[in-house]
């Protein structure tokens, strides 16, 4: 019913438990893979996740050294239970889980980006 829920129902951003729920279980099946979570109508942008693999490019780098894609943003880093808020010299670690906004257009420059392999 998540299309029942809009702005004529004062709802701007409309959460649905099955998309979060099935999302979850791709991301537990598919380490290294970009998931949608959730997907702002207003501004055409999506809440994406992706948790880095072993042997991504971006472990160990700091993420001020990584050139994002236009319309993309690091919001944060689940590691271990915490959550990190990412700042330019912070150190990428296998295992992370970044937690992005993007927009449509980039996600797959991004998927790139985020799934290149040593």
């Amino acid at each position: 019913n998540e299309w029942l829920y809009n702005e004529s129902w004062g709802v701007d951003v409309s959460v649905s438990s099955p998309r979060l729920l099935a999302a979850m279980v791709e991301e537990a099946v598919s380490v290294g893979d970009l998931v949608r979570l959730l997907t702002f109508r207003q501004s055409q942008a999506s809440l994406v996740e992706l948790t880095l693999a072993p042997d991504a490019a971006l472990v160990g780098r700091a993420i001020g050294t990584i050139s994002w894609p236009t319309d993309s943003a690091l919001v944060a880093v689940l590691r271990e239970g915490r959550v990190i808020v990412p700042s330019p010299d912070a150190a990428l670690e296998a295992g992370d889980e970044l937690l992005l906004v993007v927009t449509a257009e980039v996600e797959e420059e991004l998927d790139a980006l985020l799934t290149e392999t040593r």
